[in-house]
């Protein structure tokens, strides 16, 4: 009986080492993965199609960052939902820094409800862009913002106002834009940007919210108009176009793009990244993309711990608006 009750004891003795060693092996495990990473690719959702403004932004941010990480990134584009249907996939990902999202409408989406990943899932790693809406028409239809507003109030319903997606910053900004104006306007949501430009150009739509960046070949050329910017301050390179502060509305919101991690993903592969993504947007190539495209307007750089907080206020701000919409 001894000799059975002894080899018990040593039996669950033996267990206990092991799984201790078991631990103990896992957690340098864990370690260890975190100071190698990356060891393999990172995939990056992106809620909008190929060559758009955010896409276009997340491919050049993540080349860049590859240089430096030394790490390659896969780009998964699924549009639908202003970024909801991107950002519900990836979070079905493990949250190991190996999956992140490039959105640019999280609170807009939070606030309505269409997005159902809080700032308690996903984190920001950070903002990068912060871009300038303007309000274009096709060259000799309108020559003011004033004219544009005159003629809307002569003709209530007549004026067609398009803009990028759904219950997105688009829009939000584009109804916000006409109730703040006092005009009645139709507004038409487009597949994508390169939809809206051909629309304006074949007289499909009269005006488009739209940045400048996607649209200063057709400005150049003498096709696109722009009427007013939302800004503060007149932009140096369009003085003479005037900003919705000017006209008295209380409109500069923009587009920012930014990147998102799952909020599990351990906090040292969060600020790993927001390093490279700070170093990418701080070098000489994409100071250049961001000058070609008219980016650099206003500054754009946040950190993860700045952005969350925005994002908290900015949440809490539409949520607001969109019950004053709607």
């Amino acid at each position: 009986m001894f000799k059975k009750k002894s080899l018990f004891v040593g039996l669950i003795a033996l267990l206990l080492i092991v799984l201790t060693a078991c631990s103990n092996s896992g957690s340098k495990n864990e370690e260890a993965s975190t100071e190698d990473y990356p060891e393999r690719d990172i995939e990056v959702y992106v809620g909008h199609g190929p060559g758009g403004g955010t896409d276009t932004f997340v491919r050049t941010i993540t080349n860049l960052m590859a240089e430096d990480l030394g790490a390659n990134f896969n780009i998964i584009n699924q549009e639908g939902g202003s970024g909801v249907i991107a950002m519900q996939n990836a979070m079905q990902e493990d949250a190991d820094g190996y999956t992140l999202i490039g959105d640019s409408a999280y609170a807009v989406t939070t606030a309505a409800g269409t997005n159902q990943f809080g700032l308690d899932k996903v984190k920001p790693i950070a903002r990068i862009q912060s871009d300038i809406y303007a309000l274009q028409v096709k060259n000799g239809t309108f020559e003011s913002i004033d004219e544009l507003i005159e003629y809307a109030k002569a003709h209530p319903g007549e004026v067609n106002l398009g803009a990028v997606g759904t219950m997105g910053i688009d829009e939000i900004t584009a109804r916000r834009f006409i109730k703040e104006a006092g005009v009645d306007m139709n507004y038409i949501p487009m597949e994508g940007a390169g939809n809206m430009h051909s629309d304006l150009l074949g007289g499909h739509i009269d005006v488009i919210l739209e940045e400048v960046g996607p649209t200063v070949s057709y400005i150049e050329e003498g096709e696109f108009t722009p009427l007013v910017f939302f800004a503060e301050e007149r932009l140096e390179d369009f003085s003479d176009v005037p900003t919705t502060v000017e006209k008295g509305w209380d409109l500069t919101d923009g587009v920012e793009r930014y990147l998102m991690i799952p909020a599990d993903a351990p906090q040292e592969i969060v600020d790993l990244l927001e390093d490279a993504a700070k170093k990418a947007m701080e070098s000489e190539e994409y100071q250049e993309y961001a000058a070609n495209s008219y980016l650099n307007l206003r500054d754009g750089w946040m950190g993860s711990e700045d952005f969350t907080k925005k994002l908290e206020q900015d949440i809490e701000k539409y949520k607001e608006i969109i019950a004053e919409i709607e």
